[in-house]
């Protein structure tokens, strides 16, 4: 006894669209039912065949790979006439790995550089920044008359330059003076500037 193909089995050719294929297996499900007809054994098996043969023809790429199996010089098939195993539940026998698209990341990569060197021949260098009164270390400041110290620009006449910031209740390091910040944030540890007059 042949074993039927699931075309055969839905009654419909290898070149039936996915509308034909839904209405032939509507209409045997509708016969072949067990509520509606009567159950025996042979009726029990078509309707398992006919749900098997849906399942894998109604799903595109399944049946893709279903026909490629029924192409194929062998398939499958066990004593009982039932297919022993489908070709596309199969892993395919050989697999290249993925390569790294070289010239793509390559490409922009000199894309990169050449964007960044032409932004900086046309983008003017940032001004220094002004004084905003937060000292830090490296700050230039002036003393006041109170002896608090207030940030300048380091680019014009300044009586020190702040080497840290301690608490009020502790020492300066050697060398340095200290003087109150004038934003009342501890003490500036700081070096004079020595000037010379002419």
């Amino acid at each position: 006894m042949g074993t039927k193909s699931h075309y055969d089995v839905l009654g419909v050719s290898r070149q039936a669209t996915q509308h034909e294929i839904r209405n032939a297996y509507r209409s045997l499900a509708r016969n072949l039912h067990p509520d509606v007809a009567d159950v025996d054994a042979s009726t029990s098996l078509t309707m398992a065949e006919v749900n098997r043969a849906w399942s894998v023809l109604s799903d595109p790429r399944q049946r893709r790979e279903y026909d490629r199996a029924l192409a194929g010089p062998t398939t499958n098939i066990d004593e009982r006439g039932s297919e022993d195993r489908e070709m596309f539940f199969r892993a395919p026998t050989t697999l290249t790995p993925p390569r790294f698209p070289w010239r793509g990341a390559l490409f922009f990569a000199i894309l990169g550089i050449v964007v960044v060197l032409v932004l900086a021949a046309f983008v003017d260098p940032e001004e220094p920044l002004k004084p905003d009164q937060l000292l830090t270390s490296g700050s230039c400041v002036n003393i006041d008359t109170t002896l608090a110290v207030r940030e300048v620009d380091c680019s014009g006449p300044h009586d020190a330059v702040v080497r840290q910031l301690v608490a009020f209740d502790a020492k300066c390091p050697n060398g340095t003076e200290a003087y109150r910040d004038s934003q009342g944030m501890g003490n500036a540890c700081v070096d004079r500037v020595v000037t010379t007059t002419p």
